[in-house]
């Protein structure tokens, strides 16, 4: 009886050490409003979740938050409202962020600008995204400190053109 004791507590230990170690990284969530200086608000969702077996394959150059190896988490959520209206981030512009450890939103000559940091060490990236109104975005990528751009995106909406003449003039 006593041998039974001994393998069911051994048998716990470790099951909760092994618990414990999948446990030690969580994936990134991030739910928050924001009030800018200029009185607009900002309401951003950004979450993580684990690969699925098989979804996450070696990471090349097109995966940022990793130096080689099998990235933990892929981006699976990324909604911004600009008070009241969504700001449709296409979901290409963001699958390739993983590891995630924070976002901020800020403003600047009335943008709001999204930065994400994540990875670490070589894998280490910034990305910000500068919102221009309704019109579309432009998505810089660098290393943890920006001293150059590695990658620099302008994604123009072409659906927000035609009812907006504020779009003529591109995301400025």
């Amino acid at each position: 009886m006593l041998s039974f004791f001994k393998i069911l507590f051994l048998g716990s230990a470790i099951w909760s050490f092994c618990a414990l170690a999948q446990t030690g990284i969580t994936p990134f969530s991030h739910e928050q409003t924001y009030l800018l200086p200029s009185g607009q608000t900002v309401a951003v969702t950004f979450r993580e979740r684990q690969c699925k077996r098989g979804e996450c394959h070696e990471a090349d150059a097109g995966t940022w938050g990793v130096d080689g190896g099998i990235p933990k988490f892929v981006t699976e959520t990324f909604l911004v409202f600009i008070g009241s209206k969504q700001f449709v981030i296409p979901e290409k512009f963001y699958k390739d962020l993983t590891n995630t450890r924070s976002l901020n939103v800020s403003e600047q000559s009335g943008q709001v600008i999204l930065e994400l940091k994540g990875g670490d060490a070589a894998g280490a990236y910034t990305a910000r995204f500068k919102l221009g109104g309704m019109c579309g975005f432009e998505r810089k990528i660098c290393g943890e400190v920006c001293e150059e751009i590695w990658e620099h995106t302008t994604w123009y909406n072409s659906f927000a053109y035609d009812w907006d003449p504020d779009c003529e003039s591109g995301i400025q």
